[in-house]
């Protein structure tokens, strides 16, 4: 561990455009795991459209975007203060270990109309 930045990502999504794709369970089973979607109960589309925002920002921090893992492979969760931490599983944490990151850090911002997600690996 050398303390030097692997990656940065970032992401912008519409909280509309999410808030009309939650309403499909399909696509939710297909995007969030179940942990997250239990976290997502009741919490709305502001929240969702973050977590998917912070998922893209995470899979361009690791270098490939979603390639040669899912966005499920990425989870999103939240400490007992509500600060997201981030776990990474099968591909993306195999990606994570190839580039020799340590860490993962994520910030996620929403108002009415976007949500806004940034990623550092180090």
């Amino acid at each position: 561990m050398d303390g030097s930045v692997k990656g940065i990502g970032c992401d912008i999504v519409s909280v509309p455009r999410i808030a009309a794709l939650i309403a499909d369970t399909r696509f939710l089973d297909r995007v969030y795991t179940e942990r997250e979607q239990g976290y997502l109960s009741g919490r709305g589309a502001q929240t969702a459209a973050g977590m998917w925002a912070a998922k893209e920002a995470v899979s361009k921090a690791l270098g490939t975007g979603c390639v040669g893992f899912g966005l499920k492979d990425i989870e999103v969760r939240h400490d007992e203060n509500g600060a997201p931490r981030i776990a990474l599983r099968r591909g993306a944490e195999a990606r994570a270990e190839l580039i020799g990151a340590a860490s993962v850090h994520v910030s996620i911002s929403h108002e009415a109309e976007q949500a806004l997600a940034f990623a550092v690996i180090g």
